[in-house]
Parts: structure tokens; sequence; C-alpha cells
């Protein structure tokens, strides 16, 4: 029973000093309870805590407080006696000049505009009208338990009792004090909202017509600033939107009273898990996850439980007729649609420069009145500072691993590897060598790395659970959220190239891989080992995390809005700072995309511009983005364009590098009639790529070493784009050798 549904019985009032006399004038009438078979009276607590703050109470004596009483008089008589005083207290009073007084000005228009509208308050006992006024008035002293909003709803109440008895001495106090009053509460709500929000424009959410006045009664001024201020301001200031705190970008949501819980935990703890169940039990619901492949286990998952669930990612869509769920990944979010729970899968992704924007967008937007976040304990902070920024609710739930992790004190012999082992690399060309050394020994491997496509990864994945191959080759792309029953993770090398530049794991990327070692419910133990370097796993393994300090923040669709060149939206932006705990999404890819699109001729609406640029394909692969800009002159010229071929070539003659680009020339392919709403044949579509990720699942059970090139002199595997005979280290020596030759 919440605290605004607590009672007492007549017997505790009377033990609080009450009197029938006070009972019937200060109370509202009093409900029927059964207790121990009798029927007797209780009032809500509330309400009478209400009530014994009044003077009446106080004195013992009703009669004296309702001088002048007029019983006869119409209620709207009364209800313009109560404007009229209003009217005039806040005329006598001023004027007043600043934020605070038109804050308070604005409280009062309102107040006056309610006056009318409660005839039906007429009937409200003495008492409860007094004690209305009561805590209006104690407003000028400080807030109470009560929100602003409620004080004033229930003080509008008041005002055919204030009409009928304007020489009470509690009306008359009103008189002198309701100025003075209004000032006190605008001044500590445009305090809290500051500090909450220390960039807002508060002389411009306080201008004419910024929000409904009416509104000011019931939504506290963050609900305005989000709600109205921010859109109809947006259109035609710049600075607004460059400026703009992220969490203002989705008024829907601020509109909503959303209540998070916290699945926090480390990799294999089941915090995903508890998310799920609860997702499976709603009505309506959606699921956001990291990977592809995550979704598509998550949507098949329901679909076996009996729940109608589509997926939605960046390759592919699979909408099922009258679904109520959908499981996709965190980029495709639907922002306008309303379901009844949300669980957002590895949520401390919200820090990653590349992909971080998505889960600051599915937790700051999503519509859902329960959201479930699941995320590693580095993210906790940063995750309770968001939600709290936007004044929703949240709870914690702790999970912890079911099956100790130990750490192998000596280096892992390779030659002495194990079944169910999962031996890590990171690099495309190493995962290929070392799972072609294992076959050479008799070892079957299942092969994965992020280069692969979703569908051969599953294939590869289903070896693996199914016994068939029994070690798992893998890059770090295991580490996200891939539930395999793994024994051991034995790292083949403890440094990765990220990009920039060859560096030493760092800790939080040791544990995520890591923990995919002892499942529960098929291993007591897990174990995490080393080929070389052990030293350093355990470390990072012991290390603390720190916690994250910033979540990448996208820029807005309000960009969408504005009358600014979206070139020059997106560079301004770019340079603007941002409001913390946020980083701004480097846009410089979506500037690129588009520069060249203009510099190419295509000229298309800012809408249209902004769908292009974020199509998902490497603009640094010259053949992708030579495609591309092909599909865009078809289009341009009112045609769609055609489906990638095979050029002629029959595919059992492609290389596993040309089938993965021609795999992702698809990808392209997809997502461009996506993005402008070309009808293709998506089932002939769906079985190409499949073809084409069968072919290469052949190439990795059957045909491996052939595509793999080695270097004759020293054996090492070649990168599969490399264009030389030897490896770069043989070719430097043998180039030496020959020069020195050549000097003789």
């Amino acid at each position: 029973m919440s605290n605004k549904d607590k009672t007492w019985t007549a017997g505790t009032l009377k033990s609080r000093g009450w009197t029938e006399e006070l009972l019937s004038s200060l109370l509202p009438p009093a409900q029927r309870r059964y207790f121990s078979g009798r029927r007797v009276r209780v009032w809500r607590i509330e309400d009478v805590k209400r009530a014994e703050q009044t003077e009446a109470f106080k004195s013992g004596q009703v009669t004296a407080v309702s001088a002048a009483p007029q019983p006869g008089a119409p209620v709207e008589d009364a209800l313009a006696a109560a404007g009229d005083i209003l009217r005039r207290s806040w005329e006598q009073g001023g004027p007043w000049e600043g934020p605070t007084a038109a804050l308070a000005e604005r409280y009062h228009t309102a107040l006056l505009r309610s006056v009318p509208t409660v005839g039906w308050a007429a009937r409200l006992k003495t008492g409860q009208s007094m004690s209305y006024i009561d805590s209006f008035l104690h407003l000028e002293e400080g807030a109470g338990k009560e929100p602003l909003s409620g004080v004033f709803r229930h003080f509008v109440t008041a005002a055919p009792w204030i009409g009928r008895n304007e020489n009470a001495p509690l009306v008359r106090k009103l008189a002198e004090r309701y100025a003075a009053v209004l000032l006190a509460a605008a001044e500590r709500e445009l305090a809290a909202f500051a500090l909450a929000q220390p960039e807002a424009n508060i002389e411009g959410l306080l201008a004419p017509g910024a929000f409904p006045v009416k509104e000011v009664l019931s939504r506290p001024l963050s609900y305005l600033y989000s709600v109205y201020y921010i859109p109809r301001a947006i259109r035609s200031s710049l600075r607004l939107l460059v400026a703009l705190n992220p969490k203002d970008e989705y008024p829907r949501a601020r509109a909503m009273e959303r209540h998070f819980i916290l699945h926090i935990g480390g990799t294999n703890t089941g915090k995903t898990y508890a998310g799920f169940q609860r997702l499976r039990r709603a009505k309506t619901g959606v699921y956001l996850a990291p990977l592809r492949l995550l979704a598509l286990e998550a949507q098949e998952t329901l679909l076996d439980m009996g729940v109608a669930c589509s997926l939605t990612t960046g390759e592919e869509e699979d909408c099922r007729e009258g679904d109520t769920h959908v499981a996709a990944t965190a980029e495709k979010l639907d922002i306008e649609k309303n379901y009844d729970v949300a669980v957002i899968d590895e949520c401390q992704m919200i820090a990653d420069r590349e992909r971080g924007f998505a889960w600051t967008r599915a937790i700051l937007g999503v519509l859902a009145p329960e959201v479930h976040l699941c995320a590693a304990p580095e993210a906790r902070d940063l995750l309770v500072r968001i939600i709290e920024s936007t004044g929703d609710t949240w709870e914690e739930v702790r999970h912890l691993r079911k099956t100790p992790l130990v750490c192998l004190s000596k280096p892992v012999d390779f030659n002495h590897v194990r079944p169910g082992d999962a031996l890590i690399t990171f690099s495309k060309i190493g995962v290929l060598s070392i799972a072609e050394d294992l076959r050479q020994k008799g070892k079957e491997p299942a092969i994965i790395y992020g280069a692969l496509p979703y569908s051969t990864r599953r294939k590869q994945m289903e070896g693996f659970l199914s016994g068939r191959m029994q070690y798992v080759v893998s890059t770090d792309a295991i580490g996200m959220g891939l539930n395999l029953p793994i024994r051991r993770i034995i790292f083949m090398e403890t440094e990765k190239f990220d990009g920039f530049e060859r560096r030493e794991l760092r800790p939080y990327e040791i544990k995520q891989i890591a923990g995919r070692a002892g499942r529960y419910g098929m291993y007591d133990k897990g174990y995490v080992g080393a080929i070389q370097d052990p030293e350093l796993i355990r470390a990072g393994l012991e290390a603390v995390t720190p916690p994250l300090q910033q979540a990448v923040a996208g820029f807005s669709d309000l960009v969408l809005t504005v009358d600014f060149d979206l070139l020059e939206v997106l560079e301004v932006w770019n340079r603007m700072p941002t409001v913390e705990p946020y980083v701004k999404l480097d846009v410089s890819r979506y500037i690129f995309i588009i520069g060249k699109l203009r510099e190419n001729g295509f000229r298309l609406t800012k809408e249209q511009e902004l769908r292009a640029a974020n199509i998902p394909f490497d603009e640094t692969e010259e053949e992708l983005y030579r495609l591309f800009l092909h599909f865009l002159d078809v289009y341009r010229q009112g045609e769609y364009p055609d489906r990638p071929g095979l050029g002629g070539k029959e595919l059992r003659n492609f290389t596993l590098p040309e089938l993965e680009l021609l795999y992702r020339k698809l990808d392209l392919y997809f997502s461009f009639a996506k993005a402008f709403d070309i009808d293709i044949d998506r089932e002939a579509l769906y079985e190409e790529r499949e073809t084409i990720a069968d072919q290469i699942n052949q190439i990795l059970l059957h045909n491996l070493r052939n595509n793999i090139r080695f270097c004759p002199q020293c054996g090492a595997a070649l990168p599969l784009y490399h264009t030389g005979r030897l490896c770069d280290k043989c070719f430097r020596r043998h180039y030496l050798a020959r020069n020195a030759r050549s000097r003789r």
C-alpha cells in the first residue's frame, strides 16, 4: 500500500485531539473499511496531517474561521470574487523584474485562468479548503513534501471558499502574502532547474509563447523546457541546436514517467537473461543488442516461446505480421514507437567512440515505462548520472558469476590445446592461420572474426555447439555476448592493433573476453591462459576497471528541422563542445560523404543527404564507394539500382576476400534500398547472401589453406590482400642482399 492510501481510524484521530465537530468540518467524508469483522470509519493520513496544520485544528474552534460566510452566494460570484482577490494582491505588490518575477507571473496567470474552472470545488469542506490555503502559504517558507504542482492544484480548488469568505483572517493573510509566496516558489524552482541544467536558456524558456501557461501548474520546468521550448526554438536557432543537452532531444520520452532497472555484472553473470525474462512476459517490447547475431538469437528465443517477434538490423529485416516484440541492433531502435518493456544490452558500449551514440540515444529516447539496462560494473555510475538527469527513477540488481574463473599461471603449449578451448588472436589472418595449423594436426576448429558474414559465423558457432568442431579460433568478436560452451580462453597474443597503434590489451578487454570461459550449467570452473606473458592476463583480470566517465552523443534528428544548410549545421556541431558527461560523436564521415555527394553533382534534400550518410559501409574501400555513387546516380535518374552480380564469374572460383567483398556489396545494396524506400526482391537477396555465406563456410571447412598464401622463404602466412610473393621481412632481407651483391 502506498503512503497516499494509508489511513487512520476515528479512534486514532480522537487520541490525537480530534472531535466530531472537527472531523466533520476539517476532513473529507470518511471512507468505510472492515476491521476484525466491523465496518469502521477511516481517513487518509495525508489529509489528517494537512488539516492538523491549520489554525482551526490548533485552536479547536471551527466557527471562528468561517467569518462572514455567504452560503447562498452563487458559485460563479464566489469564483469571480476569488479571482479579484488574487488579481489585486498581485498588482499591489509589483512591478518586479527578472526571471524570478517572470516565472511568478506565469504562476499567477495560470492560477487566474484556472479559478473559473473549479466550480465543482464548492462542495469541499471548510477544513479542506483552509488546509489547501495553508499549504500554499507555507511555500514562502520552503517546499514541503508535496510537489509544487500538487500544492497549486489544491490551492485553486479553494477558490469558492476564498470568494465566499473574503473577510476571514486566513483570506486576509492570503491577500497580504500571495505575491511573496509566488516569488519564493519561483525562486526555488529556478535555482533547482539551473543547478540541474546550467546550460539551459532560462530567459528563452520564460519568454511569451515558450509554453502553454496552463502547463506551469502541473509540470516541472525541465518538462516545459524539453517538451515545449526546445522544439519551437530549435527551428530558428543554430546556436541552440549545437549547444543542446542530449536529453532534451527526446521530448516524448521526457514527457513519460520511465523506470530503469540496472542489471550490473561482469561477463557470463546472467544479467541479460534476467532482463530477457521480463521482456518475454510483456505485452509489447524491444530488445537492443550490439550484434546482429545476438538480435537474431533473441528473436528466435522469443519465437520459440510463442511471442511474435520481428528482427531489424542494418543488414536485414524480418517483419512478422501481428508482431508484439522486436529484436534489433542498437542503431535500429524506432524512437517513435511505444513499448511496454525495453531491454538494452551491453550498455557499457555507451562510451564507444564509434557506436556509443546508439546506446545514448536508446537510453535517453526509448518510449517505454520500464527499461532494463544490462551493463558491466564500470558503466554503473555513468548510467545512473544520465538517468537522474532525465528525472526518471531507477533501481539496481547486482549479478555475480556462478562459476569461478581461474587464471593459469604457466604459459599454455599450443601443441597441447584441449577440446573446449577458444584460441584468441586479433587479426583475421591470425585466425585463419591458427585454424589451418589446428586442422593440420587433426583438430577441427570453428572460426569467428568480425568481417565474417553473420550467416557464416552462425554456421561456425552451430558446428561448435553440436560437437562437430571442438575448438574455437576467434578475434575479440567472441567477447560481445556470444554464449558458447567454452572451457578455456587461451590468448595467442597479448597485443592488438587498434587502428592507430599496436598496444597491450587493456584490463576491460581481457575481462570481456576471458569471461566467456566456464559457461554456467556446463562447467564447474572457467579457465583463462596465454601462450606467452600470462602475467599480463592475470594483472588484467585482477585490475580494477576505472568507471566510465563519458557517453558518446550523436547529433540530433532535429537538424532536419532547422532553417540552415545541413553541411553547415554538421560542421558547426562538430566544433562545439557539449555538456557533461557527454562527448560528441565525430561526424567527419557524415561531412565527408555529404561533401562528396555535392562535389559529384547530387542535389538531394536534407533528409536524403542524411539518409545517404547514415548508410553503413566502409567508404575507404574503393569498390564499395564507387558502388555507392553508382546507386545514387541510378536513383537520381528515377530508376532503381540492380543487385550486384558475379560479373560473369562462377561463385566457386571466388577467393575468400572476393566472396567477403561481394557479401558487403549486397549488404550495401540492401541498406541503400532501405534508406531510400526502394522496393527490392528481399527473398532473392537473402538467398544469394546465404549462397555466398555457404561458399565462405565451405572454404573455412575444406579449402582454407588454398585461400591463405604463405611466404615461400619463411612459411609465414601472408595477409589476404598482400600483393607480393614474399612477406615484408623476407622481402627486405632479399632486397638488402641483392643490393649488397650489386655493389660488389
